[in-house]
């Protein structure tokens, strides 16, 4: 029996992922490039910094609240 591995789109907290849904019409290449690369990724690790830059802009999180440890880590992008 194969196991089901969330991927990072699955656990996104549900305020980013629907400003990323919202962005989609108007910005579709960026937003679909990130909605597709978090479908596709189960680790935070696996993010690139470009990455998080995209899913801040189109998610609408603001750079300044996040502390280091968020961005190391990436409690600020998905649910527990």
């Amino acid at each position: 029996m194969k196991k089901f591995n969330m991927t990072l789109y699955d656990k996104l907290k549900p305020e980013i992922r629907a400003k990323l849904e919202a962005n989609y019409e108007e910005y579709s290449t960026a937003v679909g490039y990130i909605s597709k690369k978090l479908k596709n990724t189960e680790r935070y690790s696996e993010l690139k910094v470009d990455d998080l830059r995209t899913i801040c802009t189109f998610g609408d999180v603001w750079y300044m609240d996040l502390t280091q440890s968020d961005i190391l880590y990436g409690d600020w992008l998905t649910n527990k």
